[in-house]
């Protein structure tokens, strides 16, 4: 009976809701709708944004005549709520650590963005309170933090001061890495495996540029091949590394997405890096840096992996009008081996809402993106205070309904929703685990890809001693995951794996040469001792090499 009940329930609901407006095709453009907030207290640009305990929050940054400010805020009951910081952290870095912490640091000393700070505090959402903590070691403006799976924090990247890679955790303060490889400012951190982290960054201490060269958290710094030919879009001020996150940090599986601009013609691009291999990701069209109205898109674009729908959106403004676009990257269907769809949105907001140049956005569920501060144009010096948020989603309109209609309309969504609420609930969780399933074996996919590269193009397994923590590290990625992903897929052990492709070796020599010797090439495929080549040889082929070299000959002679 609750099939029926439902189905009438849904028809007199849609004949009693409200209109509603949200995303509508205009040609090739999805109008999307815009939710106003109350202005912040205090107008501020440069700032922390983040989205904690289900609240939207905003720290320190600059206010009205480039003036730093000792203040954050957080939205709640239909009002932004002022309180003290102990630091103004304005161009300074913020980080999300747990669902109620927000972890803040360093910053321009003085007015104008002058000079560094080393001022560090922790922001409990529950308590809506800072608690000073140990300094950095060293004075930062302009950093780059990045939440590691141990729960520690990397940090690197200076403005016009040295830049030193360091690590920060809560129990034990600061403690100094190394003086980074190059000097940077803003830089992307990218976790690449448990114990190891990739930075990197197109721009200097003093903007400006620099080789495309990326340093290890452990290990020497290599050279990123395809960053000769492209670079990344924006700078990087105030992002978190989150927002790039596109892998299963659960599994191992270290995936990300950046914007870049390619060099020789300007197009925009994604590219996805999975352990410290770079490619670009494949859209079924280019991105573009013009609106289907010819309007001239700003450089100051944020890019947001939206995790939840396998998805990217890249928000760009237009400097002078009050008007925001949208792009949505569906990168899951790329990963997945095929080309990721591209769609574009856009919002005109109201005349008396600024629209912001640059922007410190916040994704929050269903894909709705909030936007607090930030600077209209390229005056540091006037901020604004305006907040709203973007719906990809319909939202519901002001409508004027007769009391009693509203009253049956309530009473009639309750009644749904005891009824439908569980049926959306499982359909919702099979779906999403569905897709969490289909992307990881996407990436499973990938690594497998690249396994099987390196052990037939550079022929890794001919090294005697080699180990599975050899191969992890080639692929930037953990032996864990290596050796997971080989298991999954081969059936057997690491070492079975190698000594499989060390056989293939070993029996191409023999049919090329028949009078090799036997055990100069087991030792050229990489075996350490004739008793462990003979014992493999038997287990894959069931026979002993003279034996099935000779079965070999004697097929190759009857086919003649």
């Amino acid at each position: 009976m609750k099939r029926p009940i439902v189905i009438s329930l849904a028809i007199l609901l849609a004949a009693c809701a409200p209109k509603t407006t949200g995303v509508q095709a205009a040609g090739d453009v999805l109008e999307m709708s815009v939710e106003r907030l109350p202005d912040l207290n205090v107008p501020r640009n440069a700032h922390t944004a983040a989205f904690v305990n289900g609240e939207l929050m905003v720290i320190g940054g600059h206010t009205t005549g480039f003036i730093p400010t000792k203040t954050a805020e957080y939205y709640s009951n239909g009002a932004w709520h002022l309180i003290d910081s102990y630091f103004p952290h304005d161009y300074g870095f913020g980080v999300v650590l747990s669902p109620e912490e927000i972890l803040v640091g360093g910053g321009c000393a003085e007015a104008f963005g002058e000079g560094q700070t080393q001022g560090v505090e922790l922001y409990s959402a529950l308590t809506h309170s800072f608690t000073p903590l140990p300094i950095m070691d060293q004075r930062r403006t302009r950093p780059t933090a990045a939440r590691l799976t141990d729960g520690t924090v990397l940090i690197s990247g200076n403005w016009y001061y040295a830049d030193y890679t360091s690590s920060y955790s809560i129990s034990n303060g600061p403690e100094t890495v190394r003086r980074s490889a190059l000097q940077r400012t803003a830089p992307y951190i990218f976790q690449t495996s448990p114990d190891n982290a990739i930075i990197f960054s197109s721009a200097g201490t003093e903007d400006e540029k620099l080789e495309p060269i990326a340093e290890r958290l452990q290990g020497e710094p290599f050279e990123i091949p395809l960053l000769q030919e492209w670079e990344d879009w924006t700078p990087l001020d105030g992002g978190q590394m989150s927002q790039f996150f596109i892998g299963d940090e659960a599994v191992g599986g270290y995936a990300w997405l950046f914007p870049a601009i390619r060099k020789a013609d300007g197009q925009p691009g994604l590219i996805k890096v999975i352990g410290e291999d770079f490619s670009v990701l494949e859209t079924e069209r280019p991105l573009s840096l013009e609106g289907p109205e010819g309007e001239e898109l700003t450089n100051h674009l944020v890019f947001l992996a939206d995790r939840e729908n396998s998805c990217a959106w890249i928000v760009q403004s237009i400097l002078g009008m009050n008007r925001i676009y949208v792009t949505k990257v569906e990168y899951g269907k790329a990963l997945r081996g095929g080309k990721a769809p591209v769609a574009l949105y856009r919002a005109d907001l109201p005349e008396d809402l600024p629209g912001p140049y640059t922007m410190n956005p916040v994704l929050l569920p269903g894909g709705r993106i909030a936007f607090m501060g930030g600077r209209p144009g390229l005056d540091e010096y006037y901020p604004i205070a305006s907040a709203f948020i973007l719906h990809t989603e319909p939202l519901p309109a002001k409508h004027s309904r007769s009391w009693w209609l509203g009253l049956i309309a309530g009473i009639l969504c309750a009644s749904a929703l005891v009824l439908i609420s569980w049926r959306l609930q499982v359909v919702s969780a099979k779906k999403k685990k569905a897709e969490e399933v289909e992307q990881g074996e996407a990436l499973f996919t990938d690594m497998m890809t690249r396994i099987r590269a390196l052990m037939e193009e550079k022929e890794l397994f001919r090294k005697p001693d080699l180990k599975v923590e050899d191969l992890a590290a080639e692929l930037g990625t953990n032996a864990a995951y290596v050796r997971g992903c080989i298991g999954g897929a081969y059936g057997g052990t690491f070492s079975d794996f190698v000594n499989e492709y060390r056989i293939r070796y070993v029996q191409r020599l023999l049919l090329a040469n028949p009078t090799a010797k036997i055990t100069a090439l087991a030792e050229d495929a990489g075996f350490s001792s004739n008793a462990t080549f003979y014992r493999h040889f038997s287990a894959v082929t069931g026979l002993s090499p003279a034996a099935w070299l000779k079965q070999q000959q004697s097929d190759k002679t009857r086919q003649v």
